[in-house]
């Protein structure tokens, strides 16, 4: 063209005007180096341009190396990801309150400063920034938590591990080491250690309800391990060792109600049962509770002396032979009970709505 043979003949107009041609790839493929050589010989009255392309090529450049580090470190994840065999599940210790900061110290964690807390459940994890709410305050309690999305998260004896849905972030929470030292420099990659602080357990949250919801989701992680391999009255001997106080083999109304009062804090912390409109916490187990014993009192009661025992709750099963496949059906029944009980959302609604 025109505009080549006058740059080629030293034009310094048209040296200036192909550099911008080829900077912004205008009848020209687009050529950085080729531009900024042609600005360069337009001389001064093109150093205005030239700074501007000058800074062009570093903005890109910086942009081409961050993505470069972005793809490296998603890579660093995925290898990671491939390493993982979630073949264990977590023990019942770690079932628990936690606290955690990103200061990684005990001591200052367990000050109060900047710490989370941290609910480990046997199939759910909740977290929410330390003192950020009271049950005292506000009747949504299910509110409070963040929950960790339960598709994502992977249970290990040490270490429970949050993989993002794109698979491009992992979360590690661990109990006394890491899972990955070796990604502590990759942004794509956080942990946080636990600790159990039980200086900050005084709080009025922990003692009216998360205590008794952590002990019954205890009870629900062994129940579901005796299941496996257990005869039905096994399994269900499980629940009723808890709820029997007194130890007599039977359970009373008032340690029906005391199981029930278990029951109603355990979802209303997994945020199973919406209170917010109808009643608080800790008003609701005094209401409910007793509604379910009285309710379980009517149905398996056969003799009418104010107790139930393992023969009543068992007597339609009770001559089935261990290892029949009935009695096999019945087993993954009361599995598939305990896994219905902890996605007990639709139900725990319903169960409402009958008593109110």
């Amino acid at each position: 063209s025109w505009i080549s043979k006058s740059a080629e003949q030293g034009n310094t107009w048209a040296l200036g005007q192909l550099g911008l041609m080829y900077q912004n790839g205008y009848g020209v493929s687009k050529d950085y180096n080729q531009a900024f050589t042609l600005l360069t010989n337009a001389g001064k009255d093109w150093d205005k341009e030239l700074q501007a392309l000058e800074l062009l090529i570093k903005e890109e450049a910086e942009a081409e190396a961050k993505k470069k580090a972005e793809e490296a470190a998603k890579a660093e994840i995925y290898q990671a990801i491939d390493k993982i065999e979630n073949l264990k599940t977590i023990p019942a210790n770690r079932i628990g309150k936690w606290y955690g900061s990103y200061d990684e110290s005990e001591t200052e964690t367990c000050s109060g400063s900047d710490t989370y807390e941290i609910i480990v459940l046997h199939d759910q994890v909740m977290s929410r920034v330390l003192d950020e709410y009271s049950i005292i305050d506000s009747y949504g309690y299910s509110n409070y938590y963040v929950d960790f999305p339960d598709s994502t998260l992977h249970f290990f004896p040490n270490n429970i591990i949050q993989i993002y849905d794109d698979q491009s972030k992992i979360d590690d929470l661990y109990f006394e080491t890491s899972m990955f030292p070796e990604l502590e420099s990759n942004p794509r990659y956080s942990n946080l250690k636990l600790f159990q602080c039980n200086n900050l357990n005084n709080q009025i949250d922990f003692i009216l309800l998360e205590s008794d919801a952590i002990k019954f989701d205890k009870l629900i992680y062994s129940a579901k391990n005796k299941c496996q391999n257990n005869k039905p009255i096994d399994c269900l001997r499980e629940f009723v060792d808890f709820a029997d106080v007194s130890n007599n083999n039977k359970l009373s109304r008032a340690e029906l109600t005391r199981f029930a009062k278990f029951v109603v804090k355990w979802l209303t912390l997994r945020g199973e049962l919406q209170l917010n409109e109808r009643m608080g916490a800790t008003a609701a187990t005094m209401i409910i509770a007793p509604a379910l014993a009285e309710f379980i009192l009517l149905n398996y009661d056969y003799d009418n002396d104010e107790h139930i025992d393992i023969k009543e709750m068992t007597f339609d099963i009770a001559n089935i032979s261990s290892n029949s496949e009935l009695s096999n059906k019945i087993i993954r029944g009361y599995i598939e009970a305990l896994d219905l009980f902890s996605e007990s959302k639709i139900n725990a609604s319903r169960m409402l709505d009958d008593l109110f």
